[in-house]
């Protein structure tokens, strides 16, 4: 059976699409979709600290949604599991 695949944004590992969060934009604005809902242009990364750190750093919701996001938006990634 095959299971869907993404990547993770920061550190480049394929893993299940299950396993990673989504964030997707929404009127310039990230969101957080974990019921996989919402259309659009999203991207994924590992919930992992390092990547969501390295997601923050490299300003990568920028350069991949044209979207930005405030600190609390990478904290409330840091606290799912």
């Amino acid at each position: 059976m095959h299971v869907p695949q993404r990547m993770c944004v920061s550190c480049r590992k394929r893993d299940e699409k299950c396993k990673l969060i989504r964030i997707v934009k929404i009127k310039d604005t990230p969101i957080l979709d974990n019921e996989k809902y919402h259309d659009g242009r999203s991207i994924y990364v590992c919930k992992d600290e390092k990547c969501i750190d390295l997601l923050k750093k490299s300003n990568a919701l920028q350069r991949f949604l044209g979207a930005s996001a405030n600190d609390n938006f990478y904290e409330t990634l840091k606290g799912i599991k």
